[in-house]
């Protein structure tokens, strides 16, 4: 064969694979998810990817529907959007408030970048502002809400998107969350309403399950792991990325969502000493690693000594790649939000890495086998369950 009709064997090749999985794509179903709007939250655009790798692992099409802050339950309050955005601005200018706690002020350029680069491999985003036109995202094939805390009353959940009012379609929660430990007397009715009409509930956390069961009567709701434990770590490998910076050769890595308290940061630094590392501190404005995206913080979180946080997701990742870590309590914002994080330890055995302000009690090194274990058969558990609800 020569090279001439070799190169247009070839093209001949490409394009009728190309038509074929067109045609294949086309016959698939699709699946709409409906998450949380986070434009700069490491947990939430990487959970909102997970579901979505898993989901096209089940052969669906997706498609992201995100909702936007401060909707309540008829139409979105541009007012509170405004307050909120100028309150966001009037901490970090007279206050010196980190921008974290600000809903998104004016992050740095780099770190924008950072995570629009990141938002390029969550496909088909659709974002939702307007309930008057709520009746145009019905027209897929399952809709499937969460993970994250998608019915957290602070983060304007429950709302008639959030819990899928619009749609008589199949309706499953996967690893959703609450986020708090009761739910406010205004919202109950919401959730025996419209929660009870879900044909499959999945939950992150036991205050989330017992919520739901207390409200509803439905004695079918599960705990399963967050959808980023559902991949392996080798698929999660495919998107890390180191940083740009120039990394010590030995690190820790911090990441509070909360304050970081005086004795926080003692513990830290004790231990920063006894492995011989450096801090890498992402939560301070004022590092350089500030600017990371959510695939740099996989990456620091993999090739991390050790890592010290109050974060679900960075709990989590130290899981997935074997990381000693240490949860401290949140202070600050939101202290009630620990069930997820307590449910994670216990799910895990892992109850020992939880910081108790004894530092004598912090193990340095810790043997994941149990743990892995564990692990393998969370994962077996939240697979059946979408096979089920989705041939159900």
């Amino acid at each position: 064969m020569n090279k001439r009709v070799e190169i247009i064997y070839v093209i001949f090749w490409a394009i009728r694979n190309l038509y074929r999985g067109l045609i294949m794509n086309n016959n698939k179903k699709t699946a709409a998810i409906v998450s949380l709007y986070g434009n700069s939250n490491f947990g939430n655009k990487l959970q909102n990817y997970a579901v979505q790798e898993i989901l096209k692992k089940e052969g669906l099409n997706t498609v992201n529907i995100v909702n936007v802050p401060c909707l309540n339950n008829n139409k979105v309050n541009h007012t509170e959007v405004l307050k909120l955005y100028i309150k966001g601005w009037l901490r970090y200018i007279l206050k010196g408030d980190k921008i974290k706690d600000c809903v998104d002020p004016k992050d740095p350029k780099e770190r924008k970048k950072n995570f629009l680069e990141f938002n390029k491999k969550i496909a088909n985003s659709k974002h939702f502002f307007s309930f008057s036109r709520l009746q145009e995202f019905d027209k897929y094939d399952y809709y499937f809400v969460g993970s994250d805390q998608i019915w957290n009353p602070i983060y304007g959940g429950l709302s008639d998107l959030d819990l899928l009012t619009f749609t008589q379609k199949k309706k499953i929660a996967i690893s959703a969350s609450f986020g708090i430990e009761e739910i406010p007397l205004d919202y109950k009715g919401r959730v025996k309403q419209y929660i009870s009409k879900f044909d499959a509930i999945s939950v992150r956390e036991e205050a989330a399950k017992n919520i739901i069961e207390r409200i509803t009567n439905r004695q079918d709701v599960e705990i399963l792991i967050d959808p980023t434990m559902m991949l392996q770590k080798e698929e999660w490998d495919r998107i890390v990325k180191k940083p740009k910076e120039m990394l010590p050769d030995k690190y820790i890595v911090c990441y509070f969502l909360g304050t970081e308290t005086k004795e926080y940061i003692s513990a830290i630094h004790k231990i920063a000493a006894e492995k011989d590392c450096e801090i890498i501190d992402l939560s301070n404005l004022e590092s350089e690693f500030y600017c990371c995206g959510p695939s740099e913080f996989v990456y620091l979180i993999k090739t991390a000594e050790f890592v010290c946080t109050d974060s679900f997701h960075a709990s989590v990742f130290s899981i997935l790649y074997n990381r000693p870590f240490l949860v401290f309590d949140r202070n600050g914002k939101h202290t009630g939000m620990g069930s997820r994080i307590n449910t994670l330890l216990k799910t895990f055995h892992l109850e020992k890495l939880h910081y108790t302000g004894n530092f004598q009690d912090v193990k340095f090194e810790y043997d994941f086998s149990i743990t892995n274990q564990s692990l393998k058969k969370e994962r077996e558990k939240a697979y059946r369950f979408i096979h089920h609800a989705l041939d159900e």
